[in-house]
């Protein structure tokens, strides 16, 4: 099933070469998640896997994929993140802002050091609004597909707008922006995800 979200997202936004369009879900990678997190990924972020796979936003925000890919010491992992974040979290100035840092998925990061969550609670994982932690806490009342469409039609709220350049946006494909990165840099010196 394709989200209206999901449709508006794919009209303004391309796949890169290397993403999943038409490709296989990666199940053992989603299942390994679900596992080590304890939860059931929500449908939407699948359903962006499912098209787009893991990667970035304009070089700007980074959507990790859900477990690390095989043989892939460069691939992000949400659950090496989340596992992170909830370190971090416990940290007493963030538990103030945050409450419990062990209810959060922390699912993609900005350049600007913004924290991309999602709040584990309600029936289901399609209820789960995204927060995004930086100076101060923003609750969405939507999920990750209608956060990257609206950033990419200037339909976010203004403060959380102005993170995202104007218009032409890009998605790259983490194995893109790899050999993207490999081939300008060279293979030693690859430091992202």
């Amino acid at each position: 099933m394709t989200s209206d979200a999901l449709e508006r997202l794919r009209r303004v936004l391309p796949p890169s070469p290397a993403s999943a369009d038409g490709a296989a879900l990666d199940l053992q990678g989603v299942a390994e998640a679900e596992a080590a997190l304890g939860v059931q990924l929500p449908p939407d972020y699948l359903d962006f896997l499912a098209v787009y796979g893991a990667g970035s936003l304009d070089d700007f925000l980074l959507i990790a994929a859900p477990a690390e890919a095989p043989g892939h010491q460069y691939s992000t992992s949400m659950v090496d993140i989340t596992g992170a974040f909830r370190r971090a979290a416990a940290k007493p100035y963030i538990a103030e802002d945050l409450g419990d840092g062990e209810a959060y998925i922390h699912w993609g990061m900005d350049d600007g050091g913004v924290y991309y969550l999602w709040r584990v609670e309600g029936e289901s994982s399609a209820e789960w609004p995204v927060y995004v932690y930086g100076d101060e806490l923003t609750v969405l009342p939507y999920g990750i597909v209608e956060l990257l469409a609206r950033a990419c039609t200037g339909g976010l709220p203004r403060e959380l707008q102005r993170r995202f350049r104007g218009n032409g946006h890009e998605f790259l494909h983490w194995q893109d922006r790899y050999r993207r990165d490999v081939e300008q840099y060279g293979s030693g010196s690859y430091i992202g995800g």
